[in-house]
């Protein structure tokens, strides 16, 4: 170019920016929370750091947040995620293998040429120390019945379980009794507390590299890399063993004498509590003792040994599997650009956002699960490890989020939460702590026919007679039950279930009955149950079954499923898939019936009929019972996040921080509670026979709005639906019994737990506030009409039968 001409870059035509300069100038975005939490507005844009959220509020004058229950679960679990290290399948996602194939294949293709970057050096030797200690953890994991029977309580981590090896060799005192003058003694105190200290200085310096260790510190430093690396397992085991008897002082507890065994068997006398005393609870506060049961010790201390030993090499190894993994996620941002890094999602979320999501009220916790599906009989057995990290109370930045540019003398934002089913009483994930402002209703003729010509019923299938409720036979029979069974069990009960349903070696078959009752347009009955594999199941056990419902049947698979469209559709033991982008598609596939997850269908599609009036859907057949999954830590986030937000909402908060003399005291004293109550979560039981009375009443509003939730892509255009629970365990007395047995209760029955906690909103004369019963009738009254007609049917029933 000559010189005094002007002219533009080639390069400022490239599209790579072209989105964020589009933003600009538009009048409306639309993006998910997700990326307005972590995308950052480009430096050449905007010289200041900026996250689009707060770019987003600073420049709207209104930002609506739809689905707002469930941006507050994606909240709730942003800030504290939880990934697979390592899968047990070699489909699924593994946290550690990906991110090892991309960094070999990134240096191989470049020659190693990152490597002279310090930080990338750095960070693939964590990867590499990473990999081998997670190797290793997994190897015993998998052998060892006893090791993953120990780690399988909630999660773990070095800490939790350096604890659980004190609690054994050095037994915290009893309980005092109510009217002891003074606390037991613990006559180990000192000796705990000097173990406590070596201990927590060498799991912040497990390598020894951040400042010269002690010489306890040296020597279990020279352990650990012994343990990562040794091929030599006798030698290694010896010095292991050494190190374990010197350090928690079990020579004299060993020694093959009668003395020691008479030390050892005091020893397990106060370890185990004594015969005579009952299991702590596990709603107390305070110290470890008090948050789980303690260890039972074997009979013979030879055995205990030879626990402790592989229960002291997995604490050690994960020492080193800790830091290492924590400096992985730390540098990975400053490697990202070297190595062509994608998104890691276990990389903590931006500290812009610091001032505005509390920190998580027990701590920020950082653990792992170990996961196995189904029970563990014993022997090799794989499994998932899962490393997870609870940093915030993510939900709060909704909150936060009118008053993000106050900051900077800004004006605030107005924000409007939308969603048909954010208030939910004590539910800890879908009710959100917000006054609802306005409620939008449906035309109320509309809402009064959905209401008052919608049924639900309970439709119970039984191999040997075809009883529906109760069953009326001599010799009563039980109804199938799904939810509850052992996961090796279910694949055989539902293919009971559903051949009861479809088969027609009588004449018309129970599924046709209900198709026949249904509008011509509307005549498509929605299977549910509990995932994307027990759909393939049902749905190719009824396209299988006989020829009426060959090519009739769709089952669900998610958008980016592989093996979608691999079978042709004429293949005569796989029926047809419907992706589930496409499921509003579902009346022009030509299928009657439709199997899904229940959690697939929850929201975000409009099912409708060839015309695109009503919907689609004339029925649905629950055919699993909805229960949380007890190896889901999500839900004891959401539980402890919605505890500490009601308790500062209420005051109590407040109050537990006044009762200390210093802030530092108040603070300690939430911490202790909030971690009484993290425990307690943890350990509570999610059947439903064992649930508290609170826990009932969390747990049945998660699960009513989960089920109003599937029902309504039934309702759609204001049409009545039909709701068939046929898994026995949604009524289980009425189910193995006739009706002269005795009744299901809300501690018996998810049904009846619905009904009697809307029931007081739908009572006149009950003490709750106006507001609130304005709010539950105006989103549940369909869901409790139909229910209550249903138990009333049924209680009639029982009277009549029970008179004649």
């Amino acid at each position: 170019m000559a010189a005094g001409e002007t002219g533009l870059s080639p390069l400022v035509g490239l599209p790579r920016h072209h989105g964020a300069r589009a933003l600009v100038g538009a009048t409306v975005w639309v993006a998910t929370i997700a990326s307005l939490i972590d995308s950052t507005v480009p430096h050449p844009q905007n010289h200041e750091r900026l996250r689009y959220l707060e770019l987003a509020c600073r420049r709207s004058d209104l930002v609506i947040v739809d689905e707002a229950d469930r941006v507050q679960m994606q909240l709730d679990r942003m800030f504290a995620p939880a990934v697979p290290l390592i899968a047990d399948q070699s489909d699924s996602r593994s946290f550690l293998y990906d991110v090892n194939q991309h960094r070999l294949r990134e240096l191989a293709g470049a020659g190693q040429i990152q490597l002279s970057n310090r930080d990338v050096e750095n960070w693939s030797a964590a990867v590499n120390t990473t990999q081998t200690a997670a190797d290793r953890l997994v190897a015993m994991l998998v052998r060892d019945v006893d090791l993953r029977t120990w780690v399988r309580t909630g999660y773990f981590s070095a800490w939790t379980l350096q604890l659980r090896l004190l609690e054994e060799r050095y037994p915290l005192p009893g309980e005092p009794d109510a009217d002891a003058a003074e606390p037991a003694e613990d006559p180990y105190r000192e000796r705990r507390q000097r173990l406590i200290e070596i201990l927590d200085a060498f799991r912040d310096n497990a390598f020894g590299d951040r400042r010269p260790p002690g010489p306890e510190g040296a020597r279990l430093t020279s352990l650990l890399g012994e343990l990562l690396h040794t091929t030599y397992r006798e030698n290694t085991r010896g010095r292991l063993k050494a190190t374990l008897c010197d350090l928690f002082d079990l020579h004299s507890l060993l020694e093959p004498t009668e003395a020691g065994r008479e030390r050892y068997q005091r020893l397990r006398g106060q370890a185990n509590g004594g015969p005579e005393k009952p299991a702590r609870s596990t709603r107390g506060g305070g110290g470890a003792a008090r948050r789980r049961r303690r260890e039972r010790l074997p009979q013979e201390p030879e055995d205990w040994l030879e626990l402790l030993l592989n229960r002291f090499e997995f604490t050690l190894l994960l020492s080193a599997l800790e830091p290492r993994l924590a400096l992985v996620n730390a540098m990975w941002p400053r490697v990202a650009a070297a190595l062509k890094l994608g998104f890691n999602e276990m990389y903590r979320r931006p500290l812009d956002y610091g001032p505005m999501v509390p920190e998580a009220p027990m701590g920020n916790v950082i653990g792992f699960q170990f996961l196995m599906d189904g029970p563990d009989p014993g022997g090799v057995r794989s499994g998932e490890l899962r490393f997870f990290r609870c940093s915030g109370v993510g939900r709060e930045l909704l909150r936060a989020m009118p008053d993000l540019p106050t900051v900077d003398g800004r004006p605030g934002t107005n924000v409007l939460l939308m969603s048909g089913s954010s208030w939910a009483g004590r539910s800890s994930r879908y009710h959100l702590r917000v006054p609802v402002g306005a409620i939008i209703e449906p035309d109320r003729q509309g809402l009064d026919r959905i209401a008052e010509l919608s049924e639900f019923r309970l439709e119970f299938t039984r191999e040997a007679c075809d009883c529906r409720t109760f069953c009326r036979c001599e010799s009563v029979n039980e109804a199938l039950r799904l939810s509850g069974e052992p996961l090796d069990q279910r694949p055989d009960v539902l293919r009971r279930m559903v051949t009861v349903l479809g088969r027609n070696d009588h004449g018309t078959s129970r599924l046709q009955e209900e198709l026949m009752l249904l509008p011509e347009t509307r005549r498509h009955i929605l299977l549910l149950v509990g995932s994307y594999e027990e759909a393939a199941l049902v749905a190719d056990a009824l396209h299988t079954l006989n020829s009426r419902w060959r090519g009739r049947v769709r089952r669900l698979v998610p958008d980016d499923d592989p093996d979608a469209g691999a079978w042709a559709e004429q293949d005569e033991n796989h029926a047809p898939v419907l992706r589930r982008g496409d499921v509003e598609t579902l009346s022009s596939t030509g299928a009657e019936l439709l199997v899904a997850p229940l959690l697939a269908v929850e929201r975000g599609h409009n099912i409708l009929d060839i015309d695109r009036q009503y919907a689609a859907i004339g029925s649905v057949y629950f055919l699993a019972r909805p229960n949380p999954r007890p190896d889901d830590l999500g839900l004891a986030v959401h539980a402890i996040n919605d505890w500490i937000v009601r308790a500062m909402d209420s005051g109590e908060f407040a109050g537990w921080v006044r009762q200390g003399t210093t802030l530092g005291q108040g603070a300690r004293t939430v911490r202790d509670l909030a971690r009484s109550e993290w425990f307690a979560v943890l350990a509570r039981s999610l059947a439903w026979s064992r649930l508290s009375d609170k826990d009932r009443s969390q747990v049945t509003w998660d699960l009513l709005v989960l089920i109003w939730q599937v029902i309504g892509r039934s309702v759609r255009g204001a049409v009545p639906t039909r709701v068939a629970f046929v898994d026995a365990a949604f009524a289980p007395r009425l189910a193995t019994g006739g009706p002269s047995d005795e009744p299901d209760t809300a501690q018996t029955s998810l049904l009846h737990s619905i009904h009697a906690t809307l029931r007081p909103y739908f009572t006149a004369g009950t003490a709750l506030p106006a507001v609130d019963r304005h709010i539950v009738q105006a989103l549940y009254r369909p869901m409790w009409s139909a229910l209550d007609r249903c138990l009333s049917a049924i209680e009639t029933e029982r009277n009549t039968a029970c008179t004649t």
